[in-house]
């Protein structure tokens, strides 16, 4: 677990936010960015993240990258105070108990357990979308109709390594979901619990494993979408946002096709494309946060592409077997394990970052230090196997 110089005991060294989650260094940054002091709980306690928070304790991991509920309290009752503003990033979609708990006894600056669990719910977000009009994929209860296709899903997964094609979902805790075909993107905003405001939009994609074909890769933006269609979009979120008293940053997964669009899935906490966004020309997006969650939404244009916008890109590069680090990654690096921690084959090593006059061009420079860092780290992979 790493330490700090900071003596938590004295109150001149109180904090200004509390970050819990599975990786936290985005939200860090962007404490920083808002010269917030930030104490940071999450499961890696990367080299930049220790970097940008003023104090950060390891967690604990239950069930491979899952955070233990046991070890979060006693560690947030041990370092945070009561009063202190405590924002949950990843981890948590499957857990609204667990945000119940938090919220009894902390602060939680976001959505709560009851919006969490109306939006992570497969079946009740899909009757509350039918309620609203808004259009999503059907839920198969049985087996898939003949002709169609269908993904399995986990309830309350993330990162898409839970999804895999299927004819029938496994059981208790997966469901069945139609598969829509189109252009995946997916849509940063703002609530405060009655509407809500886009910030922007970006497109994503997979990075697929053997066993994963549906594993996230990256996300790249701001990418252009129809004015019209960007309008629809806004107006379902609003009338979500409303229904289910959605607050803070959140992002929704969409399938954009020639008929229109669908609704896939609702993240309702700060995720990934803060890596993309949170940067100028837009203020830093934990402000916007925490204001939102005061009942203040922002009067910030849709960030589009143009004059003057760089194009960002962030992809995860994963393990392509089992590692020990020998060197520091380079700076374009995020999530920067400290030299010498081993990675099995398959995790998650690092966050690559580019950015580019245009998307292609961002992607295009994200995908050679992507080659990059796969050459560079094969010797790593030879060394653990030896």
């Amino acid at each position: 677990m790493p330490s700090s110089s900071r003596d938590l005991s004295r109150p001149e060294d109180g904090f200004d936010v509390v970050l819990a989650g599975i990786a936290a260094r985005g939200l860090a940054a962007s404490a920083r960015r808002a010269g917030l002091r930030a104490l940071v709980l999450d499961l890696f306690a990367d080299e930049d993240t220790r970097a940008l928070a003023s104090h950060v304790v390891q967690l604990r991991r239950h069930d491979g990258f899952a955070l233990d509920p046991d070890d979060l309290l006693e560690q947030l009752g041990r370092h945070a105070g009561a009063d202190v503003p405590l924002v949950l990033g990843t981890g948590f979609e499957d857990a609204p108990e667990l945000v119940a708990q938090l919220a009894a006894r902390f602060h939680v600056v976001g959505s709560g357990a009851d919006t969490l669990a109306k939006l992570k719910d497969p079946v009740l977000f899909a009757r509350q979308l039918a309620a609203l009009g808004i259009p999503h994929p059907r839920l198969f209860p049985g087996a898939a109709p003949e002709g169609r296709r269908a993904l399995e899903k986990r309830v309350g997964g993330s990162g898409g390594g839970h999804v895999r094609p299927a004819r029938r979902a496994r059981g208790a805790g997966w469901y069945l979901q139609e598969f829509v075909e189109g252009r995946s993107v997916s849509v940063l905003f703002l609530g405060d619990g009655e509407a809500a405001r886009l910030i922007a939009f970006s497109e994503q994609w997979c990075d697929a494993s053997d066993d994963a074909p549906f594993r996230y890769g990256g996300c790249a933006g701001p990418v252009a979408v129809e004015d019209a269609r960007a309008r629809q979009v806004a107006d379902a979120l609003s009338k979500l946002t409303g229904a289910v008293g959605l607050k803070g940053l959140a992002s929704a997964d969409l399938i954009l096709h020639d008929e229109g669009w669908h609704l896939i899935e609702v993240n309702p906490r700060p995720g990934a494309t803060l890596d993309i966004f949170d940067a100028p020309p837009l203020p830093p997006l934990l402000r916007l946060h925490l204001d939102a969650c005061a009942g203040r939404l922002p009067e910030l244009p849709l960030l589009v592409p143009g004059a003057g916008v760089e194009a960002r890109a962030a992809g995860l590069f994963y393990a392509p077997a089992a590692m020990v680090l020998r060197d520091a990654l380079p700076d374009w690096a995020a999530d920067r394990p400290a030299p010498g921690t081993r990675i099995a084959a398959g995790e998650p090593v690092c966050t690559v970052r580019a950015a580019g006059r245009d998307i292609a061009e961002a992607r295009a420079v994200l995908a050679r230090r992507m080659d990059h860092l796969s050459r560079a780290l094969s010797t790593a992979s030879r060394a653990a196997a030896e």
